[in-house]
């Protein structure tokens, strides 16, 4: 009776073992057919392999607006982020103070002009006295120095009043440029220092040149040798829904310097801001293709394994039998790698390495 009970016992080991081992069989099988289904054709296709970097878009061209007289600010006449053409009228300034100086100039420049009259006049009367003799010569020279004085006198009158006169002309602050206004931190009523020999005067605002920006990046030591400034690159803005528009490496500067201990390089890439308004100082990311193949055999990234130092891809043959192939990998991306040698295009490769070969 106990043998038997053995016996039983026995008998239902071995058939759950048997039940375990056929589960773990149907599972590895299983798990083969999904490595089998997981298979990529190559195909003919173009490779770049790029350089991204994040920087922030800064104008080519930035002009500050400052006054060249010294005035109180009557009005202001654009706002912040106004967009303006050259010549256009940013604000007025006091003209009164300048209007007086005018009228007294034009006054002292009136005067001139008939002290000059009369000194002509003076002078060709003693000029016919000397040519019959009745006077002594140098009464007459006397005569002629008092003439040149008196013109000279005129001619630095007539300076005064057209400087007064300039002076009140830029009484009205122009664009210098067509761009937009950006720092305008003045105010109605604020008195101004004007630019002069020994000072820089009151910045008023700053125009922005918007017809042609750049981007600064930053690139590190190691990729700047595969930047020039033929250079193929795309610039994005995030914040405008992704738009993005072509530009080029307008400059590399020469020198690396440390960020957070990496050695990186200042590139500039210029593009115009096209159908959008791109504005300073909004973040951008700069797509700069380092090298690019046209029509060559690719296969996916994940298609190609490094073994002993090789790269090889595993072919997929009609009856499904899995080859072992060496290949020469060329230029990537973040996808697609380029096939030199070792596979044709059409060609089946699996995406997973075979645990068959997993040793190898």
């Amino acid at each position: 009776m106990k043998s038997k009970l053995l016996a039983g016992i026995f008998v239902l080991v071995l058939m759950v073992g048997g039940y375990f081992a056929l589960q773990t069989v149907r599972e590895e099988s299983a798990r083969e057919r999904v490595e089998w289904d997981t298979t990529v054709e190559s195909v003919v296709r173009t490779i770049e392999e790029a350089i991204e970097a994040n920087g922030f878009v800064h104008p080519r061209y930035s002009t500050d607006v400052r006054s060249e007289v010294s005035a109180r600010i009557e009005k202001i006449l654009v706002e912040p982020g106004a967009m303006v053409e050259r010549g256009q009228a940013l604000l007025e300034l006091d003209r009164a103070a300048l209007e007086q100086e005018f009228i007294e100039a034009q006054r002292n420049h009136q005067a001139e002009q008939l002290r000059l009259e009369r000194t002509q006049r003076e002078f060709n009367r003693l000029e016919r006295l000397s040519h019959r003799g009745i006077i002594e010569q140098q009464e007459f020279q006397n005569s002629e120095i008092e003439l040149r004085l008196a013109e000279i006198q005129l001619q630095v009158q007539e300076a005064r009043l057209q400087r007064v006169q300039e002076d009140l002309n830029r009484t009205t602050i122009r664009a210098p440029q067509s761009g937009v206004v950006a720092d305008l931190d003045v105010n109605e009523g604020q008195v101004i220092v004007g630019a002069g020999s020994v000072n820089e005067g009151t910045r008023l605002m700053t125009v922005h040149d918007l017809s042609e920006l750049y981007v600064r990046l930053e690139v590190n030591e190691l990729d700047i040798g595969q930047i020039d400034l033929e250079s193929l690159t795309r610039v994005s803005f995030g914040v405008l829904d992704g738009y993005s528009v072509p530009g080029h490496v307008s400059r590399i500067h020469p020198f690396a310097y440390n960020r957070d201990n990496i050695r990186v390089f200042r590139v500039d890439v210029a593009f115009e801001a096209g159908e959008r308004t791109v504005r300073p100082g909004i973040s951008a990311t700069v797509r700069i293709v380092a090298r690019r193949v046209e029509d060559v055999v690719a296969v996916n990234l994940s298609a190609v394994f490094t073994e002993e130092g090789e790269r090889v891809v595993y072919l997929v043959g009609g009856n499904g039998e899995l080859e072992r192939r060496t290949v020469e990998v060329g230029v990537n991306d973040t996808q697609w790698v380029e096939i030199v040698s070792g596979l044709e295009a059409g060609e089946t490769v699996s995406l997973v390495r075979p645990r068959a070969f997993a040793g190898g």
